[in-house]
């Protein structure tokens, strides 16, 4: 078996030394480049704008107090308002007499209060319920067959409320 003899001097130490510096700034450099180079493709950016197919539909605002109804758990945690339309055929119904009232970025829920009693016409779109996380393994809430909480909160989310003359 032949050896091999390798004399390292201080200078073939530096020179490891920096061959393997160079190979790493150079691997992280293209790194670098690469990801700058990406960064440059244009992107196309898109927006999804919300839905303003505004529906209109008249009735008059009453307000129901909370109960262990499935109509009062879609509606919330408390009292509530309702359109009724009385026998007006309408797309989707929320509540026995209409649409549960949703409040919106325009219209908060303390307005509905301002018009209990009369009649409106209101504009905005139909919102379907969303599942319900229930906070706590003690809470009560009614179940469906499937033994998961009922879904809650839809109903008829308003943008804008007028006063009708009646």
């Amino acid at each position: 078996m032949k050896t091999i003899e390798i004399n390292l001097t201080i200078w073939r130490i530096f020179l490891i030394v920096l061959s393997m510096f160079v190979g790493i700034v150079s691997g992280m450099s293209s790194y670098l480049f690469t990801k700058y180079q990406l960064s440059q493709i244009p992107s196309t950016i898109i927006e999804v704008q919300e839905s303003r197919y505004l529906i209109s539909l008249t009735g008059k605002v009453i307000e129901k107090p909370w109960s262990k109804s499935d109509e009062s758990w879609i509606a919330g945690d408390s009292n509530y308002y309702v359109l009724d339309v009385g026998d007006l055929k309408i797309e989707k119904r929320s509540a026995k007499e209409g649409v549960i009232l949703r409040a919106s970025k325009a219209i908060n829920f303390e307005i509905f209060a301002k018009y209990i009693g009369k009649k409106v016409e209101v504009k905005g779109e139909y919102v379907d319920s969303k599942p319900y996380q229930p906070k706590s393994a003690y809470e009560s809430y009614p179940m469906g067959i499937d033994g998961r909480a009922l879904p809650r909160g839809e109903g008829f989310k308003v943008h804008e409320i007028r006063m009708l003359n009646e």
